[in-house]
């Protein structure tokens, strides 16, 4: 058992969230990814949760909070959009596994999708 509790101070200095580069062999290149705080994470889900956002908006929110290399604004990703899907959705599955989202997320945007 650790004897020290933490404190506001070692909150300061404890990493942010993690970082991951993911390849994408398909376009001979890869981007460099982060994972979600907590706060972007409610922000999120009150996109899923609203009455005038959909699952797309969501995926937009979360590839501009989350995508760092290169940085994406709502012109790259409608261009992003345009091309192969199975990529698009590979770099949304590396994105659930680094912040571990599970099945329960994805079941809801696929019924989203589906609406």
């Amino acid at each position: 058992m650790v004897d020290k509790f933490l404190s506001v101070d070692d909150l300061k200095s404890l990493p942010d969230v993690p970082e991951k580069v993911i390849e994408i062999p398909q376009w001979k290149t890869s981007i460099k990814v982060k994972g979600i705080s907590k706060k972007m994470q409610i922000e999120l889900g009150r996109l899923i949760q609203g009455d005038t956002t959909d699952a797309f908006d969501y995926q937009k929110e979360l590839l501009k909070a989350s995508v760092v290399e290169p940085a994406l604004d709502d012109e790259a990703i409608d261009i992003l959009y345009e091309k192969d899907a199975t990529i698009i959705d590979i770099i949304f599955e590396e994105l659930n596994e680094l912040n571990g989202i599970g099945s329960e997320v994805e079941s809801a945007l696929a019924e989203e999708f589906q609406d």
